[in-house]
């Protein structure tokens, strides 16, 4: 009977090490969760340093698919971020509230406060934000 519980107990342990490794989510190797809220203000800030500079590479890096581009020009003028604010994030969209500054030669700089749109592409936050074409 000793035999028998002996055989019963390692049954059981080796049972218990399987599951704890099946439930053991401590050591799983997983992506970053998509919606970090810091990065998805890094995505808006690392868009207008792109947007700034005309730098095509760096818009398609941080736009969503739909809105990546073949080329960019340099803007006429520049839109600095003077406040990032928490994005609000719905399901697979993130609006992120921004106050910013547009530099236009010859004009008075103009604040303005509005929402940045997001999707999320596969885990990767991309502006959306689409410039589409007036057909006359």
């Amino acid at each position: 009977m000793t035999k028998r519980k002996v055989l019963l107990a390692a049954a059981i342990v080796g049972l218990l090490g399987v599951l704890s490794g099946c439930t053991d989510s401590a050591h799983e190797n997983t992506a970053p969760d998509p919606a970090d809220p810091s990065r998805i203000t890094d995505v808006v800030r690392e868009y207008f340093d792109a947007y700034n500079a005309g730098d095509v590479a760096g818009l398609n890096a941080t736009s969503c698919s739909a809105a990546q581009r073949e080329q960019a020009d340099v803007p006429p003028g520049r839109s600095q971020l003077t406040d990032v604010d928490d994005p609000i994030v719905e399901g697979r969209a993130a609006r992120v509230p921004v106050e910013l500054t547009i530099f236009l030669d010859g004009f008075d700089p103009t604040p303005s406060r509005t929402q940045i749109l997001l999707v999320d592409e596969d885990r990767r936050w991309g502006v959306c934000m689409l410039e589409r074409p007036v057909n006359s």
